[in-house]
């Protein structure tokens, strides 16, 4: 193979000088560091907006001499969207749920745990309305958020045993549809790269505002480096379904109809 050698501007040839550096090793950690504090500060945002959610329902038939059907627990996230008590997460993470605790994180208290009941749920999203008898909490941003293909996202959740958990992403595909753990078909689905573990189920996608883009529904195969969440478009119009279901409980939205952050 021929030499490389070229004509330099004193005449003289040689070999081709290396590329200079595009930045220098203090610009790229300097551009880390902000990369690094930014995606640190929304996940502190939101932190007090997610909880955790366990799950016990009926197992199967005990052996004899116990009791006819044992429980089986499960685990997800939630996302508080009203200072007295109202809590979205995925429908499917509630299912059939005969006893649901809510792990939350309260001021000056640390974690504390609440009975919830289900206002409602819309199976079709795979969306439900939880409430717990509850004061003062930190509920998620629910003015709209952009969202399209390239925009950076946080996936946030809180599985019990695990506690919070971040994880980064694009949006790469709008609209998509998909089986969701317990294998129901989903549409209108937001597909990011962002990587979801079990127990973050029900959790929030935000953008880098903290605000809600929308409910983690699912991570189809762990090899897959994708996920999906309902659209906080879906999210809002559920709400307001289920909403005249929670007695006593202020809307999360304005009077104007549109979403606020709630308070």
């Amino acid at each position: 193979m021929p030499h490389s050698e070229i004509t330099r501007p004193d005449g003289h040839t040689g070999e081709p000088p290396a590329p200079a550096p595009a930045t220098d090793l203090a610009t790229a950690a300097d551009l880390l560091d902000t990369i690094s504090d930014a995606v640190e500060t929304v996940a502190q945002s939101v932190a007090r907006s997610i909880v955790a959610i366990r799950i016990e329902r009926l197992g199967p038939l005990g052996a004899p001499g116990y009791p006819s059907q044992s429980h089986v627990g499960s685990v997800g996230s939630g996302v508080v969207i009203s200072r007295d008590g109202l809590i979205v997460t995925a429908a499917h993470v509630v299912s059939r749920a005969e006893l649901i605790t809510i792990t939350i994180p309260v001021t000056g208290s640390g974690d504390v745990e609440y009975p919830a009941v289900v206002v409602g749920r819309n199976e079709a999203d795979d969306l439900a309305l939880l409430k717990i008898d509850a004061r003062d909490l930190s509920p998620i941003d629910l003015t709209d958020a952009r969202v399209a293909p390239g925009r950076v996202v946080l996936a946030v959740g809180r599985p019990p045993k695990i506690g919070f958990v971040v994880s980064d992403g694009i949006v790469n595909v709008l609209g998509r549809t998909t089986r969701n753990f317990s294998g129901d078909l989903v549409d209108g689905l937001i597909q990011t790269t962002a990587a979801v573990e079990p127990g973050v189920s029900g959790g929030a996608l935000v953008d880098g505002h903290g605000r809600l883009v929308g409910i983690v529904t699912s991570a189809p195969d762990s090899t897959r480096a994708i996920s999906f969440a309902v659209p906080a478009e879906k999210v809002r119009a559920t709400v307001k379904v289920l909403m005249p279901a929670a007695a006593g409980i202020a809307s999360p939205f304005d009077h104007s109809g549109t979403a606020g952050n709630a308070g």
